[in-house]
């Protein structure tokens, strides 16, 4: 049970940057920023392999291009090949643009048909087998692929400053914009670039070799935010009554001999901020809980981006967690003008234990079980709004919120979307059952190596009674570049991204024009 802390920004991404920088080679002004592009929204994210996201690309790449223009007459067999190959072409960009290093200067990557040939005979997976035909059968697949359409794959935003001056927020970004909106202005419209790479690809007219070309740009992306505050027309989130006087002192105030007020309050999950794709229909939402001690406004508003990467028609709803007392820090009082008082915590619930991260801590169920019905009462709501499509709405949370939101998603009776938890963990208390709604739904967990706070000894048994129950749990343990640990930052857009994609079944390719 330990408060959330806001590390220092950017720390160790000068380096990231170097190495972003050389991959990219020579770019012009308007091209991708040498800024970290481990935070951006589809790159250098790992499996629980340790395998980068963009070397497994071609597994993510999109075949859905029926009807997609192609000029030319050929075989269905040998169409379907110069698609499978195409996929490829951002892994045989990367793989030969390296080897030729400053030999090729621009963004062009020129390999023979049998330097492919070999590279793909080298690969595990079905993309081998293409190393194994002959070289005139595979120079007639090339060639079918470069009359596709050009391959398009999403790189995500950039940072305007990634030293450690700069800062997580989209104020950051490259292309920022805000734009207040609403009779009050108390809504806004943010708007930051998104980068994109085109790999196109042309074959020598006597077949001898190909031509592989990644070029650039940049699209605007326009997140709109609003913040919910009691009094606001539009009504608070929940309404569920709560008590928040620490378990401990309510024990005490029973047998008389202390004079202390049990105090109940209307939990309305407020103040809240929502995100919202304003291009088109939404098509998903995502109930996202922050951690102990942090707040929707204090620590998501300025951050849509951690959100969104553009491929998903996605509302966001991060609410706030109640002021209460928390009974294993009944020990702290604050003297003020009026007097001594309890110290109260924004806590999804009333932890009765701190062991300091050595095992889990006993809860109050009691308090929780409060927030359970009031997040299930917000689902619902959400649900309502997509026109009672409940497998398109997805639970997440960072470290209590993670527990706290996988507590409401297991225990929720109809299939939901999936879940996304960061550095958190399973609940003793919450039941796990195996023909229970949510057996079908994905969740992804994801954890650091050097989180003292939520330990994977313990935190990792709490997964094994998911995947015994028959979940489809994905768990994966990722070194923040930052070495916060278990108050990770920047890194968490880029986990709840890949979990986003993952879950509403997108790639980070695509071929539109």
């Amino acid at each position: 049970a330990t408060p959330s802390a806001t590390p220092s920004p950017l720390r160790r991404l000068r380096s990231k940057c170097q190495v972003a920088s050389h991959m990219y080679g020579g770019l012009g002004a308007n091209a991708v920023s040498p800024a970290a592009s481990i935070f951006s929204a589809s790159t250098s994210a790992s499996d629980e392999q340790g395998s980068p996201i963009d070397e497994s690309v071609a597994d993510d790449a999109s075949a859905e291009n029926e009807g997609s223009g192609t000029e030319m007459s050929t075989t269905p067999e040998v169409l379907a090949a110069a698609f499978e190959l195409r996929a490829l072409l951002p892994r045989v960009w990367k793989h030969f643009r390296s080897r030729d290093g400053a030999s090729n200067a621009g963004m062009l990557a020129t390999p023979s048909v049998l330097d492919v040939q070999g590279w793909l005979g080298g690969l595990t997976g079905a993309a081998a087998k293409w190393g194994q035909v002959a070289d005139v059968e595979l120079a007639k697949a090339l060639r079918a692929a470069t009359h596709l359409p050009p391959l398009h794959q999403r790189l995500g935003f950039r940072f305007q400053d990634p030293s450690d001056s700069g800062h997580w927020g989209a104020a950051n970004l490259i292309g920022y914009t805000e734009k207040s909106i609403g009779e009050k202005r108390k809504h806004s419209d943010i708007s930051w670039d998104m980068y994109e790479a085109t790999f196109t690809i042309r074959l020598k007219e006597d077949g001898s070799s190909v031509e592989v070309e990644r070029s650039f740009r940049r699209n605007p992306f326009v997140a709109r935010v609003e913040k919910r505050r009691r009094g606001d027309p539009e009504g608070p989130l929940a309404r569920e009554s709560m008590i928040v006087t620490a378990a401990s002192r309510c024990k005490q105030a029973l047998d008389g001999r202390k004079r202390i007020v049990v105090q109940k309050r209307t939990l309305d999950f407020l103040p809240a901020v929502v995100f919202r794709n304003p291009s088109g229909p939404q098509q998903w939402t995502m109930i996202y809980l922050h951690g102990l001690g942090s707040s929707a406004l204090g620590n998501y508003a300025d951050r849509p981006h951690y959100f969104f990467d553009g491929s998903i028609q996605l509302k966001v709803v991060v609410p706030t967690a109640p002021s209460r007392e928390v009974s294993c820090f009944d020990g702290w009082w604050n003297k003020t003008s009026k007097g001594w008082n309890l110290t109260k915590f924004l806590s999804w619930y009333d932890y009765l234990s701190n062991h300091d991260g050595a095992k889990e801590d006993a809860i109050d169920w009691k308090s929780l079980a409060a927030v359970q019905r009031a997040l299930h009462t917000l689902i619902e709501k959400e649900v309502q709004e997509l026109g009672g499509r409940n497998h398109r709405v997805i639970l997440g949370g960072k470290s209590q919120g993670c527990c706290t939101s996988l507590d409401a998603f297991l225990t929720y009776p109809k299939p939901l979307g999936g879940f996304v938890g960061v550095v958190g963990h399973l609940l003793s208390c919450t039941p796990v059952e195996e023909d229970g709604a949510q057996i079908g739904s994905p969740l992804h967990f994801f954890h650091e190596p050097e989180d003292r706070i939520m330990r994977w000894e313990w935190v990792g048994k709490s997964e094994r009674r998911l995947r015994d129950a028959g979940h489809k749990v994905r768990s994966r343990r990722l070194p923040d570049p930052e070495n916060h640990g278990h108050f990770v930052e920047g890194v968490e857009g880029a986990w709840i991204r890949t979990a986003l994609r993952s879950i509403c079944n997108v790639s980070d390719v695509s071929t539109s024009a």
